[in-house]
């Protein structure tokens, strides 16, 4: 997928058009259950290629917390901060990011604790699997969510060419308030994977999987003081170090989470955003 490019005029017009800024979340988030095309148990591979329109692509999987307590990170993104992701990448040279969303919520209590979009390149695209995720809101009193579900579906189920190609890793952020699960028990993968003959495997171990080939950050959103605590703080230290970022106002999420990209990824080309002629045509 990555197909169509990002202008952050494009994704104004659109905003624009669907008047987000009038609407509140549930009118913009609208899913009362996981939508077919984002149900990882029919989901072998997502794929990051290259293409001619996008000849050198990044791949950046951003895993949002829909349980209870963070539907606002995501309503943020849509109403206001993804041109700040976006648009800082372009701008930074980064001309050719393909960024897949995943919803994460928590495997012992919700129906839906693993989402999957595509990867995608375009203001129309990213907006479309953005909105489609379902804000289950659940979660529960076990001690943390299932952000390792992210690292187990882009360790084992994901194809990023900005690694086959150049061995440049892509990038995986999850983000969340809450310590992260042990383990992904094996019935829990072949519930929600099309895998067979699955075994039982810990946060670290899945994580170090996905550290093959992508560069890991959890983003721990500090929007309570309860948040900020070493209870909820958990296991993250242990898991990431440094890596473990914490955010004092989520309206500078995605900005960070940009800069950190920016930081760590050195283009081959030179190609920066003013340079670049093209503008989205489908808006």
């Amino acid at each position: 997928m990555g197909s169509g490019t990002y202008s952050n005029e494009a994704y104004a017009a659109l905003r624009a058009r669907q008047g987000y800024a009038t609407k509140s979340r549930q009118e913009i988030f609208q899913a009362r259950e996981i939508d077919p095309e984002m149900d990882p148990r029919s989901i072998s591979m997502r794929e990051s290629r290259d293409s001619a329109e996008h000849p050198e692509s990044l791949s950046i999987v951003v895993a949002l917390d829909v349980t209870g307590s963070m539907g606002f990170v995501p309503e943020d993104l849509v109403k206001n901060t993804l041109p700040d992701l976006m648009g800082s990448l372009m701008e930074a040279g980064i001309a050719h990011p393909q960024v897949l969303f995943l919803g994460i919520g928590d495997h012992v209590y919700d129906n839906a604790p693993l989402q999957v979009g595509q990867f995608e390149s375009s203001a129309e695209l990213l907006d479309r699997w953005l909105t489609k995720v379902y804000l289950e809101q659940g979660g529960g009193g076990n001690g943390g969510e299932s952000y390792h579900l992210a690292w187990l579906f882009a360790a084992r189920h994901t194809v990023i060419d900005c690694w086959e190609k150049r061995q440049q890793k892509g990038f995986l952020f999850t983000i969340g308030d809450e310590p992260c699960l042990e383990t992904i028990p094996a019935e829990i993968i072949s519930r929600l994977t099309p895998a067979t003959g699955s075994v039982t495997v810990s946060a670290q171990e899945i994580l170090h999987e996905a550290q093959q080939r992508y560069h890991v950050h959890h983003m721990h959103i500090l929007h309570t003081a309860y948040a900020a605590t070493a209870e909820r703080q958990g296991n993250w230290r242990d898991l990431l170090g440094q890596q473990f970022i914490q955010v004092d106002d989520y309206k500078q999420l995605a900005s960070r989470i940009a800069n950190i990209v920016i930081d760590r990824h050195q283009p081959t080309s030179d190609t920066r955003w003013e340079d670049r002629i093209e503008v989205e045509d489908m808006l």
